[in-house]
């Protein structure tokens, strides 16, 4: 009996991923198939209660793909079994990712054939690259990785980019009526290495790369080319596998420049970890995520996790730096089956950035959030899912409260034609009542994610995310295990009249209607290293926007491709 990793269990994964692409991004769910006798069989829950007491690789976690790799090393010491690997899945760019690990044992009467050394320098050859060296204990890799991308905007910003970006420092040549095409490139070349430490079971790791990004024209914002060098990732860090009587404790401690996530980007995103507009040329393909600063610890216990950690972003200007920063902490149970639930906690504890209130401006230093969390996959063995997340916002030194959460409900049905899906999703960020002296605006932090919290490509650069409603439909099918495409339709309208903090044409709006916009999107692995995304995103303003202008308001239509490089 054959199992394709994409049917295994009665939930829809998603496409399979480049593991390199998705570092630093939760891990929603393990799947172990076990192949045996030439039949292939996903184990219970005793039996994966077992291989996780052998690795370390359980829901909860940050995927990183050295520490897979050293896990499937692990795996592949017991005697019994021949060969192990894995593969990597996701619904959508920066969503949680399902680990589907393949485990081979012996046939009867076959022996145990052992490579003790793998990697260029001991094999001398060059198709275990990016590999340099790799044991049973440890493993040196090269990072390479890159993209290039093609975009068209037409009517960009609406055709009013001038009025749009007043007072923004990047902004020197924004998009007016017509087409602005441009093109945007990157490259990032580093190490990384991950080193058990003895015979103990604990692990050093860490990685070192820098990123040259470049854009040839003016772009949606900016005028003119530009080339921008500057290191990327930076960080190493200590894990503690396989502790404890039951060997059910897992302990990650890493600092440094790197990914961080939480959940799928409502409140802190990945891909918010860095900026990459003006000088560095790379405002659409996004290559820069890490973090400037971080101190990440995540500890299992089996099912639950706990995890506190320390963020600064990485600032477009740094001879202007608010250094602003954000710690926090969570605690999160999942079961591997249905259940996906926590709360975290997170606060500034310090830094220089203001609110503009109708008071005057106000400190975001000691804003804080709590933000409870409930996932269900698969209701009942229906296909039924359901998302939902809350955020109550404060500030210990100011009057400040503001509430934000979102519900949605989706069907799966992977056994399907095409493996369709549909989702329907209702978010909400409070807006400000200009009569109250407390401010009440929604903050979104750091949230984003393509496919995920920026809601409309388009509609996010000029809405941004606080006073906001959001109805998101989504519609979305399988081509192949590496070919996904996907229909969204959002609807976007504010909370309140009173808009400061947007941007300048919209403070004050006369309506709230802020329009729609009809997205298209596929994404397609042609192989483990390489990545096409299209994208073809129709926005219409309503009247929030239209009435803002006499006139010259126009929709607004984008075309994007893009080819992405993991190594």
């Amino acid at each position: 009996m054959q199992i394709n990793a994409q049917d295994s269990g009665s939930e829809n994964r998603g496409i399979r991923v480049s593991p390199e692409s998705n570092e630093g991004i939760p891990i929603r769910s393990v799947i172990i198939i076990l192949h045996r006798n030439e039949k292939s069989l996903i184990t219970d829950s005793l039996e994966t209660e077992a291989f996780y007491q052998a690795f370390d690789i359980r829901p909860g976690s940050a995927f990183k793909q050295l520490v897979t790799d050293m896990a499937i090393n692990t795996i592949e010491k017991q005697a019994d079994i021949k060969s192990a690997d894995y593969e990597v899945f996701n619904s959508g760019p920066g969503s949680p990712v399902v680990i589907v690990i393949h485990v081979y044992f012996l046939s009867e009467g076959e022996s145990k054939k052992i490579e003790t050394k793998k990697g260029m320098i001991n094999t001398k050859s060059i198709k275990d690259f990016p590999v340099i060296s790799e044991t049973s204990y440890s493993k040196l890799a090269i990072v390479l990785n890159g993209g290039v991308g093609l975009f068209n905007e037409n009517n960009g910003l609406f055709a009013k980019g001038p009025e749009f970006t007043q007072g923004n420092s990047i902004a020197d040549d924004p998009a007016v009526k017509g087409v602005r095409f441009w093109g945007e490139s990157y490259a990032e070349l580093g190490l990384a290495g991950i080193w058990q430490l003895g015979s103990s079971n604990f692990y050093a790791y860490g990685s070192a790369s820098g990123l040259l990004s470049a854009r040839n024209t003016s772009d949606i914002y900016s005028n003119g080319t530009t080339i921008f060098f500057d290191a990327e990732r930076m960080y190493a860090g200590l894990l503690g596998a396989r502790l404890g009587k039951n060997k059910n404790i897992n302990i990650d401690a890493s600092f440094g420049r790197q990914s961080f996530q939480l959940n799928d980007g409502f409140l802190i995103s990945k891909f918010s970890g860095s900026s990459n507009a003006g000088d560095r040329g790379n405002v659409y393909l996004n290559s820069r995520t890490a973090f400037q600063k971080t101190a990440i610890l995540r500890t299992q216990f089996g099912s639950l996790n706990i995890d506190g950690f320390f963020l600064e972003p990485e600032e477009l200007f740094k001879d202007k730096q608010t250094n602003t920063n954000y710690a926090g902490g969570t605690l999160a149970y999942n079961d591997n089956k249905t259940i996906d639930a926590g709360i975290s906690y997170i606060t500034v504890p310090s830094g220089s950035s203001m609110y503009s209130t109708p008071q005057g401006k106000i400190s975001k230093k000691g804003m804080y959030v709590i933000n409870p969390k409930l996932w269900l996959e698969d209701i009942g063995g229906t296909g039924l899912f359901l998302k939902s997340e809350y955020a109550y916002q404060s500030n210990r030194n100011a009057n400040m409260k503001s509430n934000a959460y979102y519900l949605g409900i989706g069907l799966q049905k992977s056994k399907w034609f095409l493996k369709p899906s549909l989702y329907y999703r209702y978010a909400f960020m409070q807006g400000d009542d200009s009569t109250s002296e407390r401010y009440e605006r929604f903050d979104p932090i750091l949230t984003g994610g393509l496919g995920n919290w920026v809601q409309g490509i388009n509609f996010r650069k000029v809405t941004g995310n606080g006073n906001i409603i959001y109805q998101r439909v989504e519609l979305k099918g399988y081509l192949s295990e590496s070919f996904e495409v996907s229909l969204d339709y959002f609807h976007l309208s504010a909370d309140t009249y009173s808009n400061l903090g947007g941007l300048p044409p919209i403070t004050n709006l006369k309506e709230k209607n802020f329009g729609y916009e009809i997205t298209f999107q596929s994404r397609y692995y042609i192989n483990n290293n390489f990545l096409f995304l299209g994208i073809i995103s129709y926005a219409k303003p309503g009247n929030a926007i239209t009435k803002a202008f006499d006139e010259g308001v126009y929709n607004w239509t984008s075309y994007q491709a893009a080819l992405f490089m993991f190594f």
